[in-house]
């Protein structure tokens, strides 16, 4: 179960019972093996079995243009009963170590913003490495982001009822560093929050030397069930960021974290990059006077929403980020 923010960060990898029945039944559950290869990683995350229709809420594929001549498709999520007046608008990304991913897997998150807060959601995808080279991953975020916002009115939104950008994994390190570059560019309209899946902020190896000592995760959670230091490093041998590059760690933005929206996170306790994201979070919060709200979960891998959906430990947490997305909500009141 979630519980209250703590100091003690090290007791969040204690084992969670649930998940330990769960693999217990599994067998072996390891992501990478001697003989995995990117291309069979992408191929086992394409099985993931198709959701029906929630008949609340409408959905339609669009287009969008990013930088090289290029459109991105991203699905668009109403809701059936809709007024004519401008809705609130969210903008989630996938994760999937800027390698991998699909749109669907955000699906969750845009239907309930539907459905449940009667807005709009724009589920994104953008072009992944190595067939891309980096930075574009994060190119097109800020593209399609920018994109959505310009033409928000005919996706029947209005953003000054609220513009969350949101994601998970890879899709939350680049929803952090889009939300630095529209602060320092200004554009409108200003993002009114973030919604952060299980972020990884800065690369371990670059954490300033006075966070240094906060992190604990990496090496506590090395060999974590499903997703560990091992799957970690083999996702980033296929993508050519440079260590200190804020775009890939955007604790390290050379403007630094003001005047940043309000911002949720969900921190999983047995993920190598729990301290990275509970170090972003309290840099937030004291020094840059940030709102935040946190959900931690003990015990549990990085994603573990989306890989063990029918536990109760994920149903708990998808109740609770949606409490995170109306916190948002509410920040624009």
């Amino acid at each position: 179960m979630a519980v209250p923010y703590t100091e003690d960060w090290t007791s969040l990898s204690k084992p969670n019972s649930e998940l330990e029945a769960i693999l217990s039944s599994l067998g072996d559950c390891k992501l990478v093996k001697p003989d995995t290869t990117l291309d069979s990683l992408r191929a086992a995350a394409e099985c993931r079995p198709s959701s029906e229709l929630w008949p609340e809420v409408v959905e339609h594929d669009i287009e969008i243009p990013v930088r090289e001549g290029t459109f991105n498709r991203a699905r668009v999520y109403s809701p059936v009963n809709s007024s004519p007046e401008g809705k609130s608008l969210l903008v989630y990304a996938f994760g999937g170590g800027f390698v991998m991913g699909k749109l669907e897997m955000e699906e969750m998150n845009c239907r309930t913003w539907a459905k449940k807060f009667g807005g709009v959601a724009v589920s994104i995808t953008y072009r992944v490495c190595p067939e891309n080279a980096w930075p574009t991953p994060i190119e097109d975020v800020y593209d399609v982001v920018n994109w959505i916002g310009t033409n928000s009115k005919d996706l029947g939104a209005d953003p000054a009822k609220g513009f969350v950008l949101g994601g998970t994994s890879a899709g939350a390190v680049a929803a952090i560093t889009v939300s630095h570059l529209r602060r320092d560019e200004r554009l409108t309209p200003p993002l009114t929050g973030l919604h952060l899946g299980v972020p990884a902020p800065c690369i371990v190896s670059s954490l300033p030397a006075k966070y240094r000592e906060k992190e604990k995760s990496w090496e506590q959670n090395m060999n974590a069930p499903i997703f560990n230091v091992e799957v970690s490093g083999f996702l980033s041998r296929h993508v050519d960021y440079k260590p200190f590059d804020p775009l890939r760690s955007p604790l390290l933005f050379p403007t630094g974290h003001k005047d940043l929206p309000p911002t949720y996170f969900i921190i999983a306790g047995a993920d190598p990059w729990r301290d990275s994201g509970l170090i972003y979070e309290q840099v937030l919060r004291e020094e840059c006077g940030v709102k935040t709200k946190v959900d931690v979960y003990p015990g549990l891998p990085h994603g573990f929403w989306q890989i063990f959906s029918a536990a109760g430990f994920s149903k708990e947490c998808r109740d609770k980020s949606d409490d995170g997305l109306e916190w948002l909500l509410r920040q624009c009141e």
